[in-house]
């Protein structure tokens, strides 16, 4: 993480405590969860781990592999087990799977290993940490109690089928705690994206309710500042995949950033019969530099159908 990193207001600073596992509220819709993305488009292969618990104390992970590196995408699931109570994200084991962070918000191993696929990732941080709760409104409710974004320097190897990775690129990760309610979600852009030199971005514009959220921030030149708006252009083709996209951020701190993006590899995350996730991983441009990124683009399965069945 850069030493000289600063933060547009004291407000965007983040407790450590948060890097963690939190106590969760009684419920069917509590949950936390942590994925870590990498996005190689030189090697031809984007993916994610992705770990959960619920508020009973059991907890299964994910790891989803695609892009045109491989004969076709990996999905692996451990399911949910009970863990002791104790377990904490400094030493998560499920399976072949661990996740080892800091607890400090500045570098995380993760590993996974099973039949098919052995990876072994170092995740680096770029920048501080960034909380939905520094907004003024605060984390959609529906979405979690609080969430936490960071952009990272990623570094290790993948063996998948007998075909080995090295690399050493870029990614990011999130951690949010608290309900989830998949049905609120009428359709959203979430967006991760870095670039070598440092800059990094987030947002999440989100339609709910029948209102347009936007959460985010801007990471360039050693300075965090929040999101304030977005222009965002998503081009489509007719099965509603992106293709491209071109977005404009406004930040507190007063500096636009312009973001391009080409995407080389997608794949479907069903969250819930009630949204599917359109996973897709580009080569980007960041105010003309080049970066990678990251659009997930949450569709309700039955508005999916409607508008591709007869194309």
């Amino acid at each position: 993480m850069e030493k000289s990193a600063t933060l547009a207001r004291p407000g965007l600073a983040v407790d450590k405590r948060h890097d963690d596992r939190h106590q969760l509220a009684s419920g069917s819709l509590a949950r936390e969860s942590i994925p870590y993305i990498i996005n190689l488009p030189e090697q031809g292969i984007a993916g994610f781990t992705y770990t959960w618990v619920n508020a009973a104390g059991e907890a299964g992970a994910m790891l989803m592999l695609f892009g045109p590196a491989l004969d076709a995408p990996v999905t692996e699931v451990l399911a949910d087990r009970p863990i002791p109570r104790d377990m904490g994200f400094d030493n998560w084991t499920l399976g072949g799977f661990t996740l080892r962070q800091d607890l400090q918000f500045g570098s995380a191993s993760i590993s996974w290993h099973s039949d098919d696929v052995q990876l072994d990732l170092a995740f680096t941080a770029i920048h501080p940490p960034y909380a939905y709760g520094a907004h003024v409104d605060g984390c959609p409710p529906y979405a979690a109690d609080d969430r936490i974004e960071q952009g990272g320097f990623v570094k290790g190897k993948i063996t998948v089928r007998g075909k080995t990775i090295d690399y050493d690129g870029l990614g990011h990760r999130d951690h949010s705690w608290g309900a989830r309610d998949w049905g609120v979600f009428q359709h959203y852009n979430w967006f991760v994206g870095q670039t070598r030199d440092g800059t990094s971005v987030h947002f999440w514009r989100i339609i709910a309710k029948g209102e347009i959220l936007k959460r985010g921030y801007v990471f360039k030149d050693g300075l965090l500042a929040e999101l304030v708006d977005l222009e965002l252009d998503v081009v489509f083709n007719d099965k509603l995949w992106q293709q491209s996209f071109r977005a404009n951020i406004l930040d507190e701190a007063g500096r636009s950033t312009m973001i391009t993006g080409q995407f080389y590899a997608h794949n479907t995350l069903p969250a819930s019969p009630l949204l599917h996730l359109r996973e897709g991983a580009a080569h980007a441009t960041f105010d003309g530099k080049e970066g990678t990124d990251w659009l997930e683009v949450a569709w309700p399965p039955g508005y999916l159908e409607h508008n591709t069945a007869a194309v």
